[in-house]
Order: C-alpha cells, then sequence, then structure tokens
C-alpha cells in the first residue's frame, strides 16, 4: 500500500515540476531580435567552456574521444550553446536577453570570445539591465571567472570559421 502511495505522489508531483520549469523557462525566454550591435555581459573563457563542456559531456553519456583537439572543440561548442539555460536555472534571479553567446573582441582583432549576454543595444527593453550586481556577482563566481566583471563589448557580425576554430582562441 505504501508503494502506491508513493508511486502516486511521484505521478503527481512530476508534472507540477514540469509546469515550474516551464514557466520559468517562459518568464525567462529572451526575445528573438537581430543580433544588438552592442553586448553587456561576461565573455566565456577556454578554461571556462572546456570545464562545463566535459561536465556536459560527461552526464550526457558521450563516449570518450581519441582525438583531443575535436573532443575540446566540440566540448567548447557544447557548453557554449546549454550553458545560457544552465546559468538561468542555477542563479536565482538571472535574466539574458539572448539565448545564445553572440562573439565579441575583448583583446582586439584576433581574440574573439563567446559573451554570455545580459543585456544589448538591439532594443530599448534589451537595454534596460535588470540584473542586481549581486546576480551578477553570483554568475561570475559560479562561471569561475573572478577576474572579469560584466561589460558592454562591441558584438562581431561576420566571423571566419577557421580563425574562430583555431586553438589560439
Amino acid at each position: 500500500m505504501s508503494s502506491e502511495t508513493s508511486t502516486s505522489e511521484t505521478s503527481t508531483s512530476a508534472p507540477d515540476y514540469e509546469l515550474r520549469a516551464r514557466t520559468l523557462l517562459r518568464s525567462r525566454r529572451p526575445l528573438h531580435t537581430n543580433p544588438p550591435d552592442n553586448a553587456y555581459g561576461v565573455y566565456l573563457t577556454n578554461e571556462c567552456l572546456l570545464r562545463f563542456g566535459y561536465m556536459m559531456r560527461e552526464s550526457q553519456g558521450y563516449p570518450p574521444s581519441t582525438d583531443s583537439e575535436a573532443e575540446a572543440r566540440d566540448a567548447k561548442n557544447l557548453a557554449a550553446s546549454e550553458l545560457p539555460l544552465l546559468v538561468q536555472i542555477v542563479v536565482p534571479g538571472l535574466t539574458l536577453t539572448r539565448w545564445r553567446p553572440v562573439l565579441v573582441r575583448p583583446f582586439g582583432p584576433l581574440g574573439i570570445r563567446r559573451l554570455l549576454v545580459l543585456a544589448d543595444d538591439n532594443s530599448q527593453e534589451n537595454m534596460k539591465m535588470r540584473n542586481t550586481p549581486e546576480v551578477e556577482q553570483e554568475l561570475v563566481e559560479f562561471l569561475g571567472l573572478e577576474d572579469q566583471k560584466p561589460a558592454w563589448y562591441a558584438v562581431v557580425k561576420w566571423c571566419v570559421c577557421s580563425l574562430f576554430n583555431s586553438s589560439n582562441h
């Protein structure tokens, strides 16, 4: 009898969690707009992308690769696509204006990085910074980017793929 109660409780609470998750994700969904000229946020370092990418690959059951360069590239791409959702779930109160990181050059013409966008200049709504300094600090700490503060960067509108995928970046 207790197993029936336990099963019943699980089946009724699972939809509740799903509803809560969907509501949370809808409330934090960035607007679909054209790419901005400038964006405010933190750029994701190679170390950050690799750390989270390898964790994500492991948790999703990816087999180890014999090609370490390809595995590192895949890990960074996986982290870049999954981190926006992860940080919105982990950091309470965080709002992003883009689901995907944009490309910026924080170190000059060859230093292209992915930027996790907290605000951008594409619209008046996106220009409003909705994150408190405490939330931004929690984001930076979660990502392991303590030496960085969110800042405004010019967005790269195009990029030569071989330049972006080179091992220097």
